[in-house]
């Protein structure tokens, strides 16, 4: 059991509750039993800690959880994981351009695993997709798709055989009067000012969501119904 907060396990594991940390061991925290057991059948889970004896866990004192931990209520499961990306794409790809909420980050994993979309592309700007936060809005998501960093004005033109969509309300087509291709691209933009102009210029065809009595939607909330209408 560990119960020292000077153990030199706590001070590694505690540090990676930061982004600069976790980049550079390239391992991430998950909190709670049911992401810890998602990771452990899937292979990802490197090392677990519990506050119960049992067995496949490291033991360790409540002081020591809330030290690694990063949120103000007590856990009682945290695991370790490696961060693993490939390079492959998969037939239908989320492109995303400076998205910035935890929230709608996890959001829009969770309706990418759902309805095919299985690699998720990064652009500048976007939130660290290992946040604790990302992660518990995620889940158990982000386990299954693979992510790539990547400039998107570098890396849109490369998908020469995708068709990809921007989003825009007011160059676009009808969501409904949108066929879905067998390679296929979606790219959304940030929360406050959509898709950049850079990023537009390169984006040939772009699609919307037609609605009554407001004027927009959440990107997670866009995003998922893109995702399903045209899904993998």
């Amino acid at each position: 059991m560990i119960e020292s907060l000077e153990n030199q396990k706590v001070k590694y594991l505690s540090k990676l509750n930061t982004a600069k940390y976790r980049k550079k061991e390239k391992r991430f925290l998950i909190e709670g039993k049911h992401l810890v057991d998602e990771a452990r059948k899937l292979g990802l889970l490197e090392e677990a800690f519990s506050l119960d004896y049992k067995d496949g866990y490291t033991q360790v004192s409540k002081a020591v959880m809330q030290k690694i931990s990063n949120t103000d209520t007590v856990v009682t499961e945290i695991g370790l994981c490696k961060m693993i990306e490939k390079s492959d794409l998969s037939d239908h790809i989320l492109i995303l351009d400076a998205i910035q909420d935890p929230g709608n980050m996890g959001a829009l994993m969770r309706s990418a695993c759902a309805f095919g979309y299985k690699t998720i592309i990064l652009g500048n700007g976007c939130v660290d997709i290992y946040n604790d936060k990302v992660i518990r809005s995620s889940q158990g998501a982000i386990f299954k798709i693979n992510f790539i960093n990547a400039n998107l004005n570098e890396f849109i033109p490369t998908l020469k055989d995708y068709k990809i969509y921007g989003t825009d309300v007011i160059n676009g087509e009808e969501l409904d009067n949108v066929k879905n291709s067998f390679k296929l691209g979606i790219v959304l933009g940030n929360e406050g000012n959509g898709i950049s102009p850079e990023v537009k210029e390169i984006i040939k065809e772009n699609i919307y969501i037609p609605m009554d009595n407001t004027e927009s939607l959440n990107v997670g909330v866009a995003g998922g119904i893109i995702m399903y209408k045209l899904r993998g």
